[in-house]
Order: C-alpha cells, then structure tokens, then sequence
C-alpha cells in the first residue's frame, strides 16, 4: 500500500494510505465491484423468471375465466343498482354483515352518493340473496324507500343477471 503525505492546515505533515492510487486495494475494488455486479445479475434474473412464472399462471385459463365472473358479478350488482337510484341522490348502506358492505361499495362506490346524515337518503340500498333469475350469482340489490307517510316500498333491481351462485372466487394472491 502506497503512502501519501499531506501538509495540515496548521502546517503538519501527516502520511494517508492512497487508497485506489495505484495501490493494492485497486484489484480488492476491481474483484468486490464484479461479485456485487453478479450477484445484483444473478438476483435480477431470478426475479425476471419468477415474475415470468406469475404472468404466466395468471394467463391460464381458470384465472382468466375467474376474473371475468369477477367483473360479470360486480358489472351486474352495478347495473342493478343504478335501476333503483340514480348517480347524485344520496343513499344509506345497510348491509347485513361486513363481507355485504365490501361487496355493496366494490359494486356501486365508484358512483354511489353516501348520505350524511343516513335520514337524509333517498333509499337504502342492500344485499340479498336469491335463487331465482335476475340475480347476480344468487345476489340481488334491494332498495328500501320510507316514505313520508310512513309506509315502507320495497324495490329489487333490475336489468342485468349472472347465473350461478355464491361470490366470485377469490382471486390468486
């Protein structure tokens, strides 16, 4: 290793190994930079193969076929809820449980007036299950208007329908 000497700035002479000037630490720089190159290649192209791999499951068929049931299922929640209110009236959510609130916003959040304070909506709109056709995977919107004199109407929507029943599948994580 090569030494340098170096004038202070009170005048004193000090000696500093010259680090990368030639000395012996330039091949040390040389071999450690190349095995950080490789091991950064070496990492690189384990993920490239590994995210290959999860484009590729994600391609097959049963994935595919699930995410379009997916959009089938909340395509339809949303048409049937835009046929009992319209964007800009403000509404109360009333699920039954908290997998029906998900499902309720993932289907009609994007366009849904919320009421604040709930009183002030001109519906409730829910979930409910049924067998029957005109349901999506065995799910209807049903929305409650009460009325000022009281009564209670009660309206299922209308104009979309997905055969089957349950959720959609989960999707892969």
């Amino acid at each position: 290793m090569a030494l340098v000497a170096s004038t202070g700035v009170d005048g004193s002479r000090a000696t500093a190994p010259a680090w990368g000037r030639g000395g012996r630490s330039r091949p040390v720089v040389a071999v450690v930079g190349a095995l950080v190159a490789l091991v950064a290649l070496v990492a690189l192209a384990g993920q490239s193969a590994a995210g290959s791999r999860t484009v590729g499951a994600q391609l097959a068929s049963g994935p595919v076929h699930d995410a379009r049931l997916d959009d089938a299922f909340y395509r339809c929640l949303d048409v049937q809820a835009r046929s009992l209110v319209s964007p800009g009236e403000p509404v109360a959510l009333e699920p039954a449980n908290l997998s029906d609130l998900v499902t309720l916003l993932k289907g009609v959040g994007s366009w849904v007036t919320v009421a604040d304070p709930p009183s002030s909506a001109v519906a409730v709109l829910s979930l409910r299950g049924s067998g029957g056709p005109g349901a999506c995977l065995g799910t209807v919107v049903v929305a409650t208007v009460h009325r000022a004199d009281g009564a209670v109407t009660t309206r299922v929507g209308t104009g979309a329908s997905v055969p089957g029943h349950g959720p959609p599948p989960a999707p892969p994580l």
